[in-house]
């Protein structure tokens, strides 16, 4: 029998008139299948010594050590707790990519050493006040690009002030900090405990034309318009137990972290091994890790100089308000959701929606991003109208192993779209034989016997290749051609051998023109 039947038995002798329904011919392979990924520390679940007021943003459970999958920002808040560093995480990226899957990843904050008290670990900053107000208006503060806006009265003293602003505090409770006052004095917290507490900033006045009521001061404020907290320690730091062994074997093409660091043993470096792993053929995972630092223009290039790996991409823009973790969880949005669609589209000119521009001076001129690019840090631009795009999006990658520079994986366009062609190779020609037998070319096999030879590998690898060029992923088909082999394997008779000398479609960022006139 020539023709291949998989559910009707040959030597069958009952009467039937069978009809085997098989799909292949129709199959189609679809969108790539796109997972992503955050991992952060929720705050602690409500228990019998919770005081009411923190009860409005703490969560009802501890949700901490499992993977969710999280359909809405307030499903988020619910389960990790309002202002939690991974509740403000997921809506950033949700804010950004409101159709595409997303995971959680929970951590606890880190457990409070002997003798230590529950709150050991996290930031803090105090806000001293003067008054009393000679005139009414609003105090304008802005925590982690939240604003806090206060009324103030005219004849309000300090303490009614800083009383007033406590109250706000605690009516926003997606803020990542809580306040305490006495008298004159705020003391802000850091609801997760760590170092990324320490990057929370409170600005005064941050937008233009905003001015502090006259006979209203903030000692902290007295030579700066922003201050941020301070003395957060502690990180939790990623174990097998609470990261490693809940993410095995699950295919997450984008990963963003809490906090970012510039060691070589530290939660992006683990993350990094992760993904070294996946990258490779026997596991063919790939993923690309977002993470952002704090500070200005010469941390952000300190942070790109101490990396170099293709799968991490560090976007910068510095001074800005909103927290690192709140940025990286944005920009992995905004680049995944357009990847989706196409891997090798520019990721630049795309609005990053969530995340609060730098004040006027503060933003980067050319000169400035150019230089945080070369350092391996996806630079980032602010439009007019305040509104936070991509700029170039390019991963820390630099040189190679010996040293010698190297841009081949500079864009994460280009790491995009290989991760892409691998998968569609990969599933187009598993999907087409999944049950193939495999010979040398000459010889003619029997219809509907399904047999891969070097010839037609050959020819369905040109067609792909074809393919890939109408989705505008590759181009230069004849020289393709001319150096593409498909052949038998000399020491494994059931294995066939593919070298695809891909060209990849590359993205237009500059034009050069020289315009000269009579």
């Amino acid at each position: 029998m020539t023709i291949p039947f998989n559910e009707i038995p040959a030597g069958n002798l009952v009467p039937i008139f069978a009809v085997e329904i098989n799909n292949e011919r129709a199959s189609k392979p679809g969108p790539m299948p796109w997972k992503n990924l955050l991992i952060g520390q929720a705050v602690g679940a409500i228990d019998g010594s919770t005081p009411d007021a923190e009860k409005k943003w703490r969560p009802s459970a501890d949700n901490t050590g499992k993977l969710v999958r999280i359909m809405e920002g307030d499903q988020a808040d619910s389960l990790f707790g309002r202002g939690s560093q991974i509740a403000l995480m997921a809506k950033n990226f949700l804010k950004n990519a409101p159709y595409m899957e997303l995971y959680c990843l929970a951590l606890a904050d880190a457990p409070a050493g002997s003798g230590q008290s529950a709150d050991a670990g996290k930031a803090t900053k105090t806000l001293t006040f003067a008054g009393p107000a000679t005139e009414s208006g609003s105090l304008n503060l802005n925590i982690a690009g939240q604003a806090v806006t206060v009324t103030v009265i005219d004849t309000d003293n300090a303490a009614t002030i800083a009383g007033n602003v406590k109250a706000k505090i605690d009516s926003l409770v997606d803020l990542p900090v809580v306040a305490t006052v006495a008298s004159n004095v705020v003391t802000l917290t850091a609801k997760n405990k760590g170092a990324a507490g320490n990057d929370l900033a409170v600005f005064l006045n941050l937008n233009e034309g905003e001015k502090t009521p006259a006979g209203v001061s903030i000692s902290e404020f007295a030579s700066t318009d922003v201050i941020k907290l301070a003395d957060g320690s502690g990180d939790t730091e990623f174990t097998a137990e609470n990261v490693g062994n809940l993410i095995e074997g699950t295919w997450f093409n984008a990963i963003a972290i809490n906090q970012g660091d510039n060691t070589n043993t530290g939660n992006v470096a683990y993350i990094k091994e992760k993904l070294d792993e996946r990258w490779t053929a026997m596991k063919q995972q790939t993923g690309v890790l977002f993470y952002c630092v704090g500070g200005d223009m010469t941390a952000e290039i300190t942070a790109g100089n101490a990396r170099n790996s293709h799968v991490l991409c560090l976007p910068g823009l510095p001074d800005s308000p909103t927290a690192p973790c709140n940025i990286a969880a944005a920009v992995m949005g905004a680049c995944a959701a357009s990847a989706l669609n196409d891997p090798a589209l520019p990721l630049s000119n795309v609005a990053v929606k969530g995340v609060v521009a730098p004040k006027r001076a503060k933003r980067l001129g050319v000169t400035s991003r150019n230089a945080i690019l070369e350092a391996g840090v996806a630079a980032l631009f602010v439009g007019d109208d305040g509104t936070v795009y991509l700029n170039r999006t390019v991963t820390t990658y630099k040189y190679k192993a010996n040293g010698a520079s190297d841009i081949s994986y500079r864009q994460l366009e280009t790491v995009l779209t290989l991760s892409f062609l691998r998968w569609d190779w990969n599933n187009y020609l598993s999907g087409k034989y999944p049950r193939a037998k495999l010979a040398a070319d000459g010889d003619e096999f029997g219809p509907g016997q399904i047999v891969m030879t070097p010839k037609k590998g050959m020819s369905e690898l040109l067609t792909r290749y074809q393919d890939w060029m109408k989705m505008g992923l590759v181009q230069n088909f004849d020289l393709f051609k001319q150096n593409v082999v498909v052949e038998l394997d000399p020491n494994d008779p059931n294995a066939l051998l593919f070298l695809a000398p891909a060209n990849l479609i590359k993205q237009f960022f500059i034009s050069k023109t020289l315009l000269q006139f009579e």
